[in-house]
């Protein structure tokens, strides 16, 4: 069976052309930068005051200077400074040439004469931000492949972009399956797996659709072809195993998907698939709830960053603080807290137990034969739109039978 890390090396294999287009910066919140984004000058732009008070031109043992004006900023000193002339400046204004500043607390506020109070403030230099302290015209200041956060956006507008080019966010179809799922009666199931996805890929800022189909071949073949019209990914929940209405992989193939991989020794989330049709993928996450979460993370999550030519999910490396022991055969990716100190895993109920998982702030890495104890390092996924704080409430359990 295909290693986790196989799996993941043919999504990275694969040949994809992220579609890009252009927008004003203003409207490209949330987006993948598709090209670099560089200075267009130095930053700071000029030798700018970063206090209040008065830019001298100095003479040697004199305390006393001419003021010769007042600059403030969005404005320039025009002319000259001699040796013992000053100007009045405000935080922001631009420094005029070989003058150091003193704040306005250092001296006795003179208009026409001021007196700096303090021999030490008289030194060469201070209180100015050179010009391209910050950086130099034509330094990277956003990466092809950053997301742009409110704090990215503020850079690139620092930088001088107006407009961004940026990756066209591939449209999904959420297709849940099984005629338990939402149906009523003693067998009937709630639809957690829905909103899940929903909610996973308005956190990436990705439009999707939801569809369901029961478990009859004809109703998911034409659930599957609708889809096909309307999105690049499709994801479906439930239906890719080996049971007797486990049809995914058999009516994609109908409709001309070819498998990437089938089955990848993890847990929970053993018969995830991926398929391709030209530029369009279908992507099968089982049916439990747990494995659709960790799915969605370890197989669903990597593809999409590739589609939107983002770099791989970034994996925190943090100390377990308590014993996180993997005694079977596969590659487990289990519903871990973040704690003050690193991470903890949560007991669990096997891949049906949503209530732990969502009390989870991601998931932890545990490879086969894994035995971390308090201080060995764990890779951990924090799961996608998670906020600190802002996790599930676990129940008070009784004990295992």
């Amino acid at each position: 069976m295909l290693t986790y890390a196989d799996a993941i090396a043919r999504l990275a294999a694969l040949e994809l052309t992220p579609a890009t287009e252009r927008l004003p910066l203003a409207e490209a919140a949330g987006r993948i930068v598709a090209e670099d984004i560089r200075l267009a000058g130095d930053q700071p732009p000029f030798d700018r005051a970063t206090m209040d008070g008065y830019a001298l031109c100095l003479q040697p043992d004199t305390s006393a200077y001419a003021v010769k004006g007042v600059v403030y900023a969005g404005s320039a000193f025009a002319g000259t400074l001699q040796p013992g002339e000053a100007v009045r400046i405000m935080t922001g204004a631009p420094a005029p040439a070989g003058t150091t500043v003193v704040p306005h607390e250092l001296s006795d506020r003179g208009e026409q004469v001021v007196i700096i109070t303090d021999p030490k403030a008289r030194t060469p230099g201070r209180n100015i931000a050179w010009r391209g302290e910050d950086g130099k015209a034509g330094a990277v200041l956003v990466g092809a492949g950053t997301r742009l956060t409110p704090l990215v956006l503020s850079v690139a507008a620092m930088a001088g972009a107006t407009t961004v080019a940026v990756a066209r966010p591939p449209r999904l179809a959420l297709v849940t399956t099984g005629d338990e799922v939402g149906g009523g009666g003693p067998a009937g199931i709630i639809d957690s797996n829905g909103p899940f996805l929903t909610g996973f890929a308005a956190s990436l800022g990705l439009s999707a659709f939801r569809a369901h189909a029961g478990d009859q071949a004809g109703m998911l073949r034409m659930t599957l072809s609708s889809a096909m019209d309307r999105a690049e990914v499709i994801v479906t929940t439930g239906g890719v195993s080996a049971g007797d209405k486990d049809l995914i992989p058999a009516v994609a193939a109908e409709l001309g998907f070819t498998t990437v991989f089938h089955h990848v020794a993890i847990q929970p989330g053993k018969p995830v698939l991926v398929m391709q049709r030209g530029e369009r993928f279908l992507v099968g996450l089982p049916g439990n709830p747990v494995s659709v979460v960790a799915t969605a993370h370890l197989i669903l999550l990597p593809l999409l960053h590739r589609l939107m030519g983002s770099p791989a999910p970034t994996w925190l490396e943090l100390p377990v603080t308590a014993s996180a022991i993997n005694r079977g055969q596969r590659h487990q990716f289990l519903p871990a807290n973040l704690t003050a100190g690193g991470i903890a895993p949560i007991a669990w109920n096997g891949s049906g137990d949503l209530l732990a998982a969502a009390s989870g702030d991601g998931l932890i890495d545990l490879p086969v034969g894994a035995a971390y104890h308090p201080g060995h390092v764990a890779r951990f996924l924090p799961y996608v739109g998670w906020q600190p704080g802002h996790v599930g409430q676990l129940p008070q359990r009784p004990a295992k039978r």
